[in-house]
């Protein structure tokens, strides 16, 4: 009797367990977004536009649904009574924002994506040059849909140390820290209408405030110890070679490391030096020489010398843009909390002493000895 009952008992619970009440959203049932932009229409309309994939004949195609409105949530409703079945964006890969969009606050744009549970905080997120449905608009580059291009072309710049990682989940937390901004990729379209990585935008207070090219954001990644599996830079260390091809040494830093060190905390007297020794391996210099010790000493000499005014000039533009991409203000509150609460850090980082050294050794010259 008793084994009975607690057979009974358990079925009970293993129906209720499967037939209780819960949300529940069929996929067969949605039209799936796999990717979105916002763009600001007259200073305060928003214009959402959506990829939607569809199939025919076996075949995936994209589908551009558009809405206009005064939230993102109305510009979703809007473009639901576009479609037919249910507008369905828990699988978005990808949010494009347009140039004038992310000049504002982002976050009251993004706030519905941190609100809801089906959204996608894993999706990749980018800032265009211009407005975002021009990209969307394409439907598809060289022959990929547009939606898994622009997956790959971040995918890829991340790699190759072009552009930070971030997703709309990792940027949410550093738009509230006081002490530290950050970078997303840019994307434009070409004078050849197509499209490319033009290097990272730079925000502060939430919103976009400058662009570094792919030169300026792969040395930045470096001095934030942010390399990736492949960083690859080409510096002039010559200017009196006929052909200009001469003039250039192309390599790849196989191995960096930064320190960033506060030297001085005195509140009207903030120093900061970032110091960064890499090894790095010649892919392309005509010139050869590089069995030399001469030359290849002067080599050494040379590329930190320019490098070093690179990162020079680098960080006077962030400073300008008061953007605290290396998170100078984080150290602050976490090692020098007193001088913190001293400072007023959105005016005084602009005028704080932050030298840079960075200070390369050739370790690779390629297959030619």
């Amino acid at each position: 009797m008793n084994k009975k009952f607690l057979l009974v008992i358990v079925l009970v619970f293993v129906y209720l367990s499967l037939t209780g009440c819960w949300d529940q959203r069929l996929l067969k049932n949605g039209r799936l977004v796999f990717a979105s932009s916002f763009d600001l229409i007259d200073g305060k309309t928003i214009q959402s536009t959506a990829i939607i994939r569809d199939f025919k004949n076996g075949t995936p195609t994209n589908v551009i649904i558009q809405g206009k409105g005064n939230t993102i949530r109305e510009t979703r409703m809007i473009m639901d009574r576009k479609i037919s079945g249910n507008f369905e964006p828990s699988k978005n890969r990808v949010f494009l924002l347009g140039e004038e969009l992310a000049k504002k606050d982002i976050y009251q744009f993004l706030d519905i994506f941190y609100r809801d549970p089906n959204s996608s905080i894993s999706a990749k997120i980018a800032v265009v040059d211009g407005k975002g449905e021009e990209i969307l608009n394409k439907i598809s580059e060289k022959n990929i849909l547009i939606a898994e291009f622009l997956i790959e072309l971040i995918a890829s710049s991340e790699a190759s140390t072009a552009s930070p990682k971030h997703n709309v989940q990792s940027i949410c937390t550093v738009m509230f820290d006081e002490g530290k901004d950050f970078a997303i990729p840019l994307i434009k379209l070409n004078d050849e209408n197509e499209v490319e990585l033009e290097g990272t935008g730079i925000f502060h207070n939430k919103s976009l405030v400058d662009t570094l090219n792919v030169q300026e954001s792969t040395l930045f990644l470096i001095m934030a110890n942010q390399k990736a599996k492949i960083a690859r830079l080409a510096t002039k260390v010559e200017s009196d070679k006929k052909l200009n091809i001469n003039n250039f040494i192309t390599y790849n830093i196989s191995k960096a490391k930064s320190k960033l060190k506060i030297v001085s905390d005195s509140p009207s007297n903030i120093q900061i030096e970032i110091d960064v020794k890499a090894d790095i391996s010649v892919v392309e210099y005509p010139e050869d020489q590089l069995t030399d010790k001469k030359k290849l000493k002067e080599l050494n000499n040379e590329i930190s010398k320019k490098l070093t005014e690179e990162a020079e000039n680098l960080i006077k533009k962030i400073q300008l843009a008061n953007s605290d991409l290396f998170g100078i203000g984080r150290e602050l509150i976490a090692y020098h909390p007193k001088t913190w609460e001293k400072v007023n850090w959105e005016e005084l980082y602009p005028r704080i002493t932050i030298t840079p050294s960075i200070e390369v050794d050739i370790v690779g010259h390629g297959i030619i000895n």
